[in-house]
């Protein structure tokens, strides 16, 4: 609705309102003076007037409840300036009042319609009374003097309605303007309150697909864990007994071996080994997976840890145009770790560089920072693309997979290191250049003195970083 129909609208309750009053009280009082005169001769005006009233009347609530605002009002105004005619006409007497009752009419007219129709109907009203007044008085100036009053009078009530009207019709367009800016919000309230319903259903039907889908997912990964936890077990028995029965043949404790049963001997002790250390990752990746896997972390010493990492990879270079270098600090940090997770960890990257490493050298290097320690394994083996670095993170990924079936490897040993290093509240990055060698580097929060000397960790997701290698010393 706009703020004139809403104006209009207003304008034709009130006519709906005064319309009726002004009728009956007009009604009455013509027939009270109807009735005061014996003679019909000087009473059919009032006669008259009370029965156009009340016609008026009823023509004009008829087209107000037509919407015809306007017809109905100019009908009801015109019956009644007629009626104050006949009476100033018929009773019209020196210091009368009659003319003045058109105050009530050019009221009505600024309140039915336009504020402006007051001074419409003043003038018509203004003619009338001097066309009245004139039949009962001779002189243009006697005239002037008797109805020059009621017309001023009339004129004064007739502006004073008119900036009542339009102040009253400002008043009501800001509060109509007000009601459709609020009308409008509550419509965009109301769109909005809607969309978040539906979007709440949909979140609804989203929650329970994937609070279907977790628990199906914890359910696999449940399921998958007692699997490798059983096959490890069943596995673990037999394979211990061929590793171990192969070393007692290969040593000659039950009888005496050609060398060539021996290097077959050898040749299955060393696979079974592969095979159990395939086992020991595949159980702790799927240990991490069900958020199983804890460690113990504790003050350690790190030289030997590092130099028990370094002597088992020195068997896999017995062969190879590879050197194994050490270089190690003076002053040795302090971390908290879990000796045997960390060694694993370091264990990876070594036997990963000896792996890809053909000549040259691998070298652990282990500095201290202000905050932290890192433990760097660089070699000077086949190298990594750079686009490749977040591949060699990935669970049983390897970049080349010729190269790889040259080299005995599951794809475990980087996502497994990086996950434990992670876990102890650390980093694993690497650098690399194609042909040149990588750096693995681990890098490690230096302990708290105050920090306690053994705590469990729960495990924690991993993020992989590539950072630039420290220079080789």
């Amino acid at each position: 609705m706009t703020q004139t129909a809403y104006s209009n609208e207003l304008r034709a309750d009130t006519a709906t309102i005064l319309i009726p009053l002004i009728a009956g009280v007009t009604a009455l009082a013509t027939l009270m003076g109807a009735l005061a005169f014996e003679s019909f001769s000087l009473s059919w005006h009032l006669w008259l007037g009370t029965g156009l009233t009340l016609v008026a009347g009823g023509v004009g609530r008829h087209f107000l409840k037509q919407n015809r605002e306007v017809a109905g009002t100019v009908i009801f105004t015109a019956a009644h300036l007629l009626i104050f005619y006949l009476i100033i006409l018929k009773n019209w007497s020196p210091g009368s009042m009659f003319p003045y009752l058109f105050a009530v009419l050019i009221i009505a007219s600024s309140m039915f319609t336009q504020p402006d129709s007051g001074f419409i109907t003043w003038g018509i009203a203004s003619f009338l009374t001097a066309l009245g007044v004139s039949q009962h008085i001779t002189g243009s100036m006697s005239l002037a003097q008797h109805i020059a009053g009621p017309i001023i009078v009339n004129l004064f009530v007739a502006a004073a309605a008119y900036f009542s009207a339009l102040e009253w019709q400002v008043a009501v367009e800001s509060v109509s303007q007000l009601h459709i800016k609020a009308q409008h919000r509550r419509d965009e309230l109301f769109t909005i309150q809607e969309e978040l319903r539906r979007t709440n259903a949909k979140l609804i039907n989203v929650n329970k697909a994937l609070e279907k889908a977790r628990e199906t997912a914890v359910a696999e990964r449940d399921l998958r864990t007692r699997f490798m936890n059983q096959v490890s077990h069943e596995l673990r028995t037999p394979i211990n007994s061929i590793v171990n029965f192969a070393h007692i043949l290969s040593q000659g404790q039950l009888g005496e071996v050609t060398s060539r049963q021996i290097d077959y001997l050898n040749r299955i002790e060393k696979s079974g080994w592969h095979s159990m250390s395939v086992l020991n990752d595949l159980l702790d990746l799927a240990q991490m997976n069900a958020g199983e896997f804890r460690l113990r972390r504790q003050r350690v010493d790190l030289e030997a840890v590092c130099e028990e990492a370094m002597a088992s990879v020195r068997s896999l270079l017995e062969n190879e145009d590879v050197d194994l270098i050490r270089d190690y600090p003076e002053v040795w940090p302090e971390v908290m770790v879990d000796p045997k997770r960390f060694q694993q960890a370091l264990l990876n990257l070594l036997s990963n560089a000896a792996k890809y490493t053909d000549k040259g050298h691998i070298k652990l290097r282990v500095r201290t920072h202000q905050h932290t320690a890192t433990f760097a394994v660089e070699d000077t083996g086949i190298g990594i693309p750079e686009e490749h670095y977040d591949t060699v993170f990935q669970e049983f990924r390897q970049l080349d997979e010729t190269i790889a079936r040259k080299r005995i490897g599951t794809g475990l040993g980087l996502p497994i290191s990086r996950h434990l290093i992670e876990q102890h509240g650390g980093t694993l990055t690497v650098h690399s250049v194609v042909e040149q060698g990588s750096t693995f580097t681990i890098t490690l929060p230096l302990a708290d003195n105050e920090e306690a000397e053994e705590e469990e960790t729960p495990p924690k997701r991993l993020k992989m970083t590539a950072v630039a290698p420290e220079e080789s010393i």
